[in-house]
């Protein structure tokens, strides 16, 4: 089979990116199989292969209006650019190559310039819609979230990481989505003798990997912190992700240091290690160094922070939000919390750190989890599976019959 995948950034480890993570995973275990896959993006690194398909080639010349727009709002010009940029590339993999199937994440309802062509059936994966997940740090995003459900309801096969975000969005745009399936996002387990050990990490430290957001909760971690900072006077944060401000009640946007300069105690400041762009190796050796690893989204979809700390079988708390649920159960391979609830974070990171058995035992059944549930071969399996239920089910007049 000839598959074409767009992906943001590529090769891997270029952007801190959860739908290039899930790509760094189905992308070989797909070849493996026998399959050729190319990869569509957008400005391709210096390692890219033949089969990288660099979408500034397709990119159409900026008119008066682009040119315009890309001064006075870059990311608006690129989401008017990029739609026609990969119709182009999809328009000379067909002719050339004859691809049999694309995917392409949800955003800004990019793949309906595909759709529209009627040239190959295409297949839109859920990772994380506005109307999900924007409602939380940025203005309310009609015609972005409009343009997603046109996407969607215009696809020939839907896939979600959860059933909880592809439930919400059948809810959403009132789509039955008959053509649609959960498959999570895949990921490789870490050797049993490299994965967490009580004896080896650091029992004072604590790991937050995500933006300082709304949507990641970065807030909600800082302020269990000061709780737990009195219980242990020697437990430290490490805090690594990007800063882009949290907008307070009163309308002020407070970023990172100001954040922790209002609700944190000055003694408490400099136990808290802010690490804002880490390449995701350099994150991944730190994982297994820290005693437990929190995640407080205020929604997730599934979210591979959760699971490269599953992968690593280190002791997690988390959010009860989104796809989490799904896969993290109770005192079973993590600890659910409520969302917005850091007396309730303190809590359950107070129970791990005053059993290091139990929190030994809750890792070490996450991560068989993920050696048992999520491998990318057997991903691959079924979404080979979808993409051959839809090159079947397609035909050029019937592209767009999944919201049916």
């Amino acid at each position: 089979m000839k598959i074409a995948l767009y992906v943001p950034s590529w090769p891997p480890g270029l952007a801190a990116n959860g739908i290039v993570t899930y790509a760094s995973y189905l992308v070989p275990a797909l070849r493996q199989l026998g399959h050729e896959v190319f990869v569509l993006t957008y400005g391709a690194g210096s390692e890219a292969d033949a089969y990288t398909i660099d979408l500034k080639r397709f990119t159409p010349t900026p008119n008066l209006l682009d040119r315009a727009m890309s001064k006075l709002a870059p990311k608006a010009a690129n989401t008017r650019l990029i739609p026609s940029a990969i119709a182009g590339a999809i328009l000379e993999l067909v002719v050339n190559h004859r691809i049999d199937v694309f995917e392409i994440e949800e955003s800004f309802g990019w793949s309906f310039a595909v759709s529209r062509l009627g040239l190959v059936p295409v297949v839109v994966r859920l990772h994380g819609p506005c109307f999900l997940m924007g409602r939380f740090d940025q203005p309310h995003n009609r015609k972005k979230i409009k343009q997603e459900g046109r996407g969607i309801r215009y696809a020939d096969y839907v896939t979600a990481c959860s059933a909880d975000t592809l439930n919400a969005v059948k809810s959403y745009y009132d789509l039955r989505l008959h053509k649609s399936r959960v498959i999570p996002n895949p990921i490789n387990a870490a050797p049993e003798a490299e994965i967490w050990q009580a004896n080896t990490c650091n029992k004072d430290n604590l790991l937050y990997v995500g933006r300082f957001d709304k949507v990641k909760g970065g807030d909600l971690v800082l302020l269990a912190f000061r709780q737990l900072a009195t219980w242990f006077p020697r437990l430290t944060l490490t805090f690594i992700g990007r800063d882009r401000g949290i907008e307070t009640a009163k309308g002020k946007k407070l970023f990172f240091h100001e954040f922790v300069r209002e609700n944190i105690p000055e003694g408490v400041r400099s136990r808290i290690n802010f690490r804002e762009q880490m390449r995701h190796a350099e994150v991944m050796s730190l994982r297994t160094q820290h005693f437990i690893t929190i995640v407080a989204s205020r929604y997730e979809p599934q979210g591979y922070v959760m699971m490269e700390a599953m992968s690593r079988g280190c002791p997690l708390v988390a959010t009860a939000v989104g796809g989490i649920p799904e896969f993290i159960k109770d005192q079973h391979n993590g600890l659910l919390v409520p969302p917005d609830d850091p007396d309730a974070m303190a809590a359950a990171c107070k129970t791990l750190l005053d059993d290091a058995a139990f929190a030994a035992q809750i890792g070490r059944r996450a991560w068989l989890d993920c050696r048992h549930l999520y491998k990318p071969d057997a991903t691959a399996d079924l979404v080979i599976s979808i993409y051959n239920d839809v090159i079947n089910s397609a035909k050029p007049h019937s592209h767009g019959a999944n919201h049916r």
